[in-house]
């Protein structure tokens, strides 16, 4: 049986970090895409999700910032206003500078799970894995519809 990268995602719910973006856990999400403890982990954890789902061949590869997915979406085309569960949410500042990034897990996008978050979301630099609705600026949010 193959699972939906929400569905990986999901079994990640339990992460948590024992300090500031450093923990085992967290540092082994860092690592699996060649990033070190300390280093924000969002990305890390949305592209080792996807990573896993595609047994390695994901057409994001694992990267650690939200910038150069979001660029490499707009290049392809993947950019999307009608997301459904497994896109990719990304939360971009008023220069449109991408800082936060997660997984769809309902059709139209008003939910999500994300690395490096808090419980209620509300913080993308948090200190877990959690599932939440996407409450920030819809205008802020950006949704990518990446090949399956």
């Amino acid at each position: 049986m193959k699972y939906s990268p929400t569905e990986i995602a999901r079994q990640f719910l339990f992460v948590r970090e024992a300090g500031p973006n450093t923990g085992q856990r967290v540092e082994g999400i860092q690592r699996w895409c060649g990033g070190i403890a300390g280093q924000s982990w969002c990305c890390y954890f949305a592209t080792m999700i996807l990573d896993i789902f595609f047994q390695g061949s994901s057409p994001i590869p694992r990267l650690g910032a939200c910038q150069d997915v979001y660029a490499m979406a707009k290049k392809n085309g993947w950019l999307t206003d009608n997301p459904i569960k497994d896109d990719l949410y990304i939360y971009v500042d008023a220069n449109d500078h991408a800082h936060h990034i997660g997984i769809v897990t309902e059709d139209g996008g008003s939910s999500g799970i994300a690395g490096n978050t808090s419980a209620d979301g509300t913080s993308s630099n948090g200190d877990r894995v959690a599932e939440h609705v996407l409450i920030t600026n819809r205008a802020r949010i950006k949704f990518i519809h990446y090949p399956r």
